[in-house]
């Protein structure tokens, strides 16, 4: 048996539309990762249903799997890793956008465009998150010689917000100023710097396209609900465990490996089905424990490769059996799951095996 994610695609459609909205209509997606671990293709299918045609993903290789499975060939995929040497020709061939995040890079597009190849790309500048993009000195270099610039073919200029989930940082602003005063250079560009919390800062952070990723799924880096324009957007996913097996045990009885934890009364235990190979990780057991029927029931024992062990003595209805399935994951207590561990939504989601079943409604 195998754990299952319940995903929502009707919630997934109705969180973009919000963000859309609220990005007036300018909002893309981005399903790197495997759409954050709920499915690069299911979700960019259900996206280009809500009216998306603009995605991203962190590499040519995720690139690739998109446009081959994708149906639409009108959508753009741009990728963040940049115009890797010598992948010029997947780019051109498969239609993909390249976002140049240095000079280097920008080179190899001018040499393959002089070709009479040309790929329309974004320019991507660092405005102080020092990960990807030109540095100072890079676009100090093409202010100097806009022509290199001119001479190509442009989605966008972007950058990206280190500080969004922080509305009150003056570093949002001053990423912002950094972005318009470079792009003031070469006005006929259209800008894009905003992710998921760019989204709340402010209409001026909205610019020509937004980039929503975590917020298509309703929460913010630390699991909590989004609100924009006062409309909450929703968590689309439950994650259920099966359990394989039900037993009773003693008082003073180790459980799992190392014995870290002894029963200290009569017990019911339940063995379930998804472990750390499934991103139900070791750390996910600290000060957590499971609701069912309206009762805690704590993580006995390390989580391990493939199941853990929960106490269910104190549940007074145990009309559960073996291979019936218990919810450990959902709006209810992502939250509070993510404070607990120092964990957030970005690791827990992408952290979800392929053994999970993923259905889809």
């Amino acid at each position: 048996m195998q754990g299952i994610l319940d995903i929502s695609l009707k919630d997934v459609k109705n969180n973009w539309n919000i963000l859309n909205l609220a990005s007036n209509g300018k909002a893309a997606a981005v399903v790197k990762a495997n759409a954050y671990g709920l499915g690069m293709i299911e979700i960019t299918k259900a996206l280009i249903n809500a009216g998306c045609n603009y995605f991203y993903v962190a590499n040519i290789n995720e690139g690739i799997q998109l446009r081959k499975n994708i149906e639409n060939k009108n959508i753009t995929i741009s990728i963040f890793e940049g115009l890797i040497e010598n992948k010029e020709h997947e780019y051109f061939n498969y239609k993909l956008t390249p976002i140049i995040n240095n000079l280097e890079q920008l080179e190899r597009l001018t040499v393959f465009s002089n070709q009479g190849k040309k790929i329309k790309s974004i320019l991507n500048i660092d405005t102080g998150m020092n990960r990807l993009g030109l540095n100072n000195k890079e676009t100090d270099f093409l202010i100097k010689n806009k022509e290199i610039v001119y001479n190509l073919e442009w989605e966008f200029i972007m950058s990206h917000l280190a500080n969004a989930e922080t509305p009150s940082s003056k570093v949002n602003n001053e990423q912002l100023n950094k972005l318009l005063n470079f792009s003031k250079n070469f006005p006929n560009i259209k800008l894009t710097l905003s992710n998921s919390g760019g989204i709340g800062l402010g209409s001026k952070f909205i610019l020509d396209q937004t980039r929503p990723g975590i917020g298509l799924y309703g929460i913010n880096n630390f699991g909590k609900n989004i609100k924009l324009n006062s409309k909450n957007l929703r968590f689309p996913l439950k994650l259920y465990a099966p359990i394989i097996q039900i037993k009773e045990v003693g008082i003073g009885e180790a459980v799992s490996y190392g014995g870290i934890d002894l029963t200290k009364r009569k017990s019911t235990l339940a063995t379930l089905g998804v472990g750390y190979a499934d991103g139900w990780i070791r750390l996910l057991k600290t000060n957590n424990c499971i609701n069912i029927q309206k009762k805690k029931c704590n993580i006995m024992g390390n989580i391990t490769m493939d199941s853990f062990v929960l106490d269910v003595t104190d549940i007074n209805n145990k009309s559960f059996k073996e291979g019936d399935y218990i919810c450990l994951l959902d709006e209810s207590n992502i939250s509070k799951l993510l404070k607990d561990i120092n964990l957030i939504s970005y690791e827990l989601l992408s952290l979800m095996g392929n053994r999970l079943i993923r259905k889809y409604k």
